[in-house]
């Protein structure tokens, strides 16, 4: 009997186990999705201004708006996909990095243009003594950081660009596509309002749990891993429902309540699965860093509360048909 239980826990562990991994790869899957779009979150705009200004007037207007606290603003070159010019206020996220530093409020507002370049730009510098330059257009950026990661994203051919003063004076709005986020969520009409825009579209459509439309198509081999692992659970499930027959006729013979009975082997079952979900949980939360574990643990909890209610259901359905 004990040796059952033991297996039981074991095969739940390894399913749990399963499971924490799953979730592993999604995160690792969405990171790399968010760093193959210049790392933007879900919640950025696309924005349109109702009339042609300077970079340096728009920048201004963010840096004077009580409500806009923690933005950034990315400046696409229409004509250079893989340049972004970069203004950013308070907290955001910043791009994981290789080497150096991001850029600092005072860059903003430097008269010397400064870059934060790609992985793959590193061996291009030119180092001339301690500072690296990369040759842009004919010119030679100062470069203070590298970004990148262990793994391969777009973000590795990208070059962001705190621009000087003068360039921001000079150059507008109209020429670049203008990319807004926000570290929380902003309604697109309170933007509009405080910054006067025509329009702003978010980049990535939003549907109640699947953030965008391509979500499950990302995310297809995970998705199928854990039906899975659900039904991983249902069959364990089934076999210990077809081993409960020699159990309960013993009970019959020994006279025993069948209430009693179904809560005893309910109870059980629930103990063993759920101590085999909380090892294999914890184990692959070992093994497995996570930047949050909220839907993991949300789903697991699911799972084994779900399994367990179902047995319960289900042996008390089978012993009143006996």
């Amino acid at each position: 009997m004990l040796k059952r239980k033991i297996v039981v826990v074991l095969y739940i562990a390894l399913i749990s186990f399963f499971c924490v991994y799953l979730f592993f790869k999604i995160q690792e899957r969405d990171l790399i999705i968010q760093l193959n779009n210049n790392n933007l979150s879900l919640d950025a705009y696309k924005i349109t201004l109702k009339q042609d200004i300077s970079l340096a007037e728009l920048d201004q207007k963010i840096k004077d708006n009580d409500k806009l606290t923690d933005v950034q603003l990315h400046y696409q070159a229409k004509d250079q996909r893989n340049v972004t010019y970069f203004y950013g206020k308070g907290n955001y996220t910043q791009p994981p990095l290789l080497s150096g530093h991001f850029f600092s409020s005072a860059d903003f507002e430097s008269d010397v243009p400064l870059a934060v370049v790609g992985k793959n730009y590193e061996k291009k510098l030119y180092e001339p003594k301690d500072q690296a330059y990369l040759k842009l257009d004919g010119n030679y950026l100062p470069v203070i950081g590298v970004m990148g990661d262990n793994y391969h994203s777009d973000l590795d051919d990208q070059i962001f660009i705190a621009a000087s003063t003068q360039k921001l004076a000079t150059a507008q709005t109209n020429d670049y596509r203008i990319v807004l986020d926000s570290l929380t969520p902003i309604d697109a009409k309170v933007l509009k309002k405080e910054l006067g825009l025509l329009s702003a579209t978010r980049l990535v459509k939003k549907n109640f749990i699947i953030s965008d439309e391509s979500w499950l198509v990302s995310h297809w081999a995970q998705v199928l891993g854990l039906f899975a692992a659900a039904v991983g659970f249902l069959a364990q499930m089934a076999v210990w429902l077809i081993s409960l027959r020699h159990r309960y006729n013993e009970a019959v013979f020994l006279q025993a309540d069948p209430a009693k009975f179904a809560f005893e082997e309910w109870r059980t079952y629930s103990l063993w699965v759920g101590l085999g979900t909380l090892v294999g949980t914890m184990a692959g939360m070992f093994v497995f860093q996570m930047t949050t574990y909220t839907y993991l643990l949300l789903t697991m909890g699911s799972i084994y509360l779900g399994s367990s209610l179902l047995f319960y259901l289900l042996i008390v359905s089978r012993l009143k048909k006996e």
